[in-house]
C-alpha cells in the first residue's frame, strides 16, 4: 500500500513539474492544428409550411399545412459574401383532396362498388439540407440561400374515407409504388426581426421543388405523386 502511495506522489510531482515548464521553453514546438471552418452559428427553429401534392396517381391534386422543426449549423463568417450552412430538420406534410380517392373492392366487398372518397396524406421525412450562403455585407441583416433537401420517410400513408364505409389505410412505404427517400431543390431567403440581448429572432421563407416522386407506376406508368413544400422557420440564433 506504501509504494503505491509512494509511486502516486512520485507521478503527481512529475505532472505538476511537467505543466510548470516555463512557456518560452516550449514556445515554437507547438504547431498549430489547421482548420476547415473558425467559426459556427446555431439556430434552432420551428416550421410552419404549404404543401402541394399533385401527380396522377389519385383523382384530384391535395393541399394542407404542416409543421417540422430543426437546427441550423452556419459556417459563414460575419462580413463574408459566400459561406455554408446545413440543417438537421424534421418535417410533417399533410394535404387533403375532396373525393381525390376512392374506397376499393377489398373494403367495400364488391367487386362492382368503388365509392370516391376524400384523401388524407400524411407524410413525414427526417431532412439533412446543405446550402450556400449569399450575403452582401455585415452591416445587413439579410442572406439568400440555395441548396438541396434530402429526406428519409418516417411516414407515408394515405387514409381514404366515404361516408358508410371503413377507412381505408395504405402505408406506402409497405408498397412497391412507395419511396423512402427524397431530394429537393430549395432556396430561400432569411432576415433578421429583433435582436433578444445578444441573439438574433430570424425569420427564412423556404421553398422546394422535388427531384423525386414520393409514389410511382400507382395504376399505371404515370401514377405518380409529389410534395411542393412552402415553408416559414422561425429561429433564435444563438
Amino acid at each position: 500500500m506504501r509504494k503505491r502511495f509512494a509511486f502516486l506522489v512520485i507521478l503527481l510531482l512529475a505532472g505538476g513539474e511537467a505543466f510548470a515548464q516555463d512557456p518560452s521553453s516550449v514556445e515554437g514546438k507547438t504547431n498549430k492544428v489547421p482548420v476547415l471552418f473558425d467559426t459556427m452559428t446555431v439556430m434552432p427553429y420551428l416550421t410552419v409550411s404549404m404543401n402541394l401534392f399533385s401527380g396522377q396517381a389519385f383523382l384530384a391534386d391535395a393541399s394542407g399545412p404542416g409543421f417540422g422543426a430543426g437546427i441550423t449549423f452556419d459556417l459563414t463568417k460575419e462580413g463574408q459574401k459566400t459561406g455554408f450552412m446545413f440543417d438537421f430538420a424534421f418535417q410533417e406534410m399533410y394535404g387533403v383532396a375532396q373525393n381525390g380517392s376512392f374506397i376499393s373492392p377489398l373494403v367495400t366487398g364488391d367487386t362492382g362498388v368503388n365509392p370516391s372518397a376524400n384523401a388524407y396524406h400524411y407524410w413525414q421525412y427526417l431532412l439533412f439540407e446543405p446550402f450556400l450562403k449569399l450575403q452582401t455585407s455585415s452591416k445587413r441583416t439579410g442572406y439568400f440561400m440555395i441548396g438541396a433537401s434530402c429526406g428519409f420517410a418516417v411516414e407515408s400513408e394515405t387514409v381514404s374515407i366515404a361516408p358508410g364505409y371503413p377507412y381505408e389505410f395504405q402505408n406506402w412505404d409497405q408498397t412497391s409504388f412507395g419511396h423512402r427517400f427524397r431530394l429537393d431543390l430549395r432556396a430561400g431567403v432569411g432576415v433578421e426581426l429583433a435582436k433578444i440581448g445578444s441573439h438574433s429572432l430570424m425569420l427564412e421563407a423556404r421553398a422546394g421543388y422535388p427531384l423525386t416522386n414520393e409514389i410511382s407506376n400507382y395504376g399505371g406508368s404515370t401514377g405518380s405523386l409529389r410534395i411542393i413544400t412552402i415553408q416559414g422557420n422561425f429561429g433564435v440564433r444563438l
